[in-house]
């Protein structure tokens, strides 16, 4: 039997070629635009990554330089009161301080060049020889911040180390009864302080013979040579303290590291006299702006000062200083802008422009390229700044 088949409109007869070009045109541009939110998407991300690192790495710079800061001119139980007769420095030396300065700060130009106010080599074991912008120097049109202190040498017995005799002026030693976690050394800066108006900063003269694993440790410590000054001319009792002189200087340099081309500048915090060379604590800090609020004799008023300032190097003018401003410019490494950076950043008062900007300050140049840059700036009050 014959089947007879009939023509339905409704069947499909495929599509035409114009129709399938149409179909792949509106597919095209749905591609697109999904491939386009995902390229901006990354872009966002990378940026947002980029700055989050630059703000953690800002913070946490000015965060490591706030302890230290805070911690500047603890001298024990009279801080702030005491005057701190320094035994180590030449009385006879232009840079000689009969007092202790906490802080204290050196501007380096955009060309390299130290201020002459003060003088670098005032940074004990200093030399104007460290010229270079490595870990041995500092960044061109960068600052330096000193800063000087003591600590005690048993976080867990505030008490220890304890004197077993009097100290007298015709004393020749200091005797103590431990030497907390061996820190004392041959060489080591120790401040000797009762609850009087007077300190002494010596530097101790023999050879130290310590066992951390069996404590206590007693022992004598000797203020003769290299000490400039032998004596101590006033009398301590056994309720005295000794404490572990410190002097840290804060300053930017160069790693010597690459990263995308870029220079990998950071910020280093060296121990002076310890020996060890200076510890890279940040990448990524380019440049470094120091002031100084120092309240003027006989008044309320403060002024914010740059490290060379002559009012503020005359005499103990120094002690005046009752806050540090710190600026410092952070420099992410990935290429996030569409185009070079050639912005002026200021970091206090001082402007830092572009690589192959001719008009080069005191502040030196950043390093262009298309990377994200930022100021962070913080002001940290002197917790132990003397009375004047």
């Amino acid at each position: 039997m014959k089947m007879q088949t009939t023509y339905s409109p409704m069947r499909q007869a495929g599509l035409s070629l114009i129709e399938l070009m149409v179909a792949l045109l509106i597919g095209a541009f749905l591609v697109l635009g999904v491939v386009t939110v995902f390229l901006a998407n990354q872009d966002s991300a990378r940026l947002e990554n980029s700055l989050a690192r630059l703000q953690e790495n800002g913070r946490f710079s000015l965060d490591l330089m706030r302890e230290d800061i805070y911690r500047t001119q603890y001298l024990g139980c009279n801080t702030g009161d005491v005057f701190v007769i320094n035994m180590i420095e030449d009385p006879n030396s232009a840079g000689f301080s009969a007092t202790l300065e906490g802080v204290r700060g050196y501007e380096r130009n955009g060309t390299g060049t130290w201020g002459a106010v003060p003088p670098i080599t005032d940074i004990s074991t200093w030399s104007a020889a460290n010229a270079a912008e490595t870990a041995g120097g500092g960044r061109n049109g960068s600052d330096m911040l000193s800063l000087r202190m003591t600590e005690r040498m048993n976080a867990d017995d505030p008490n220890d180390p304890l004197l077993t005799a009097m100290v007298l002026p015709s004393s020749t030693s200091v005797s103590i009864d431990d030497n907390p976690e061996c820190d004392i050394e041959l060489n080591s800066q120790v401040v000797l302080t009762g609850c009087a108006l007077t300190a002494h900063l010596f530097q101790v003269s023999n050879a130290q013979t310590c066992s951390a694993g069996t404590p206590p440790n007693p022992t004598t410590l000797e203020f003769g040579s290299p000490n400039f000054v032998n004596t101590i001319n006033t009398t301590y009792d056994t309720s005295a303290e000794v404490l572990l002189f410190e002097e840290v200087v804060w300053f930017v340099a160069d790693t010597g590291r690459d990263r995308n081309g870029f220079d990998v500048w950071a910020l280093y915090r060296d121990i002076r006299g310890d020996g060890q060379p200076a510890q890279e604590m940040i990448e990524g800090v380019e440049h470094m702006q120091v002031k100084f609020g120092q309240r003027l004799s006989g008044s309320t008023s403060i002024r914010y000062v740059d490290p060379s300032d002559a009012g503020l190097n005359t005499g103990n003018n120094y002690e005046g200083v009752i806050s540090v401003r710190v600026a410092l410019l952070m420099q992410g490494f990935d290429v996030v802008r569409n185009a070079d950076d050639d912005r002026i950043y200021v970091l206090i008062d001082e402007q830092v422009p572009a690589v192959g900007n001719t008009a080069v300050g005191q502040g030196g140049l950043h390093g262009g390229g298309q990377v994200q840059r930022d100021v962070f700036t913080t002001t940290v009050i002197l917790r132990n700044a003397p009375e004047v």
